[in-house]
């Protein structure tokens, strides 16, 4: 009855254990929109690519566009280098391709309606410390563009805006979607 119990006790420690995923982790299990949106508050940031699939080392038309869709006729901004960031990691290496960016203090007028759109260029990179097959990897995006597999894009959208009233602290917005790409 004992040995029972405890392997009981066992089995539920184990599965007490499993790891769960919070939706932000990229799985190679699950497929990706070409296409993700959100809105947040006055804001609605948009994450796309224009093909679902792109041949080994053709150049990628991935785009990030931020909306005011709010009351007034322009908002002003505040970012670092840009508002966007474009993390993505290749699933079947599973290779996180960072996001470099400068972080200067740069303020972006938004007008009404009007969508302020980037296209995704490479700024990641690789240390030292990184294997020899994933410095390798990221060396042929650089130099060649994206080799065969699977990406995700794990974009977000990141700045804050002033309040008007003095004293009040701005509002922070961190936004963000996952969309996916083949490259064959």
């Amino acid at each position: 009855m004992k040995k029972g119990l405890v392997s009981l006790a066992i089995i539920g420690l184990l599965a007490g254990c499993s790891v769960s995923s919070n939706g932000n982790t990229p799985s190679k299990n699950v497929s990706y929109p070409q296409e993700a949106e959100m809105q947040a508050d006055d804001f609605v940031y948009k994450l796309y690519t224009e093909k679902e699939t792109y041949d080994e080392f053709e150049e990628t038309a991935i785009y990030a566009e931020l909306t005011y869709v709010g009351d007034q006729e322009s908002i002003v901004i505040s970012h670092a280098a840009s508002p966007f960031y474009f993390p993505i990691k290749e699933l079947t290496r599973n290779y996180e391709i960072d996001y470099a960016m400068n972080e200067p203090l740069i303020h972006t007028t938004l007008k009404k309606g009007v969508p302020f759109k980037v296209k995704y260029e490479f700024a990641g990179g690789y240390s030292d410390e990184d294997e020899a097959a994933k410095r390798e990897f990221i060396q042929t995006i650089v130099d060649k563009g994206f080799p065969t597999g699977k990406y995700v894009v794990s974009g977000s959208a990141q700045f804050y805006v002033e309040s008007s009233i003095e004293g009040e602290n701005p509002n922070s917005y961190d936004m963000r979607v996952n969309i996916g790409f083949d490259v064959r």
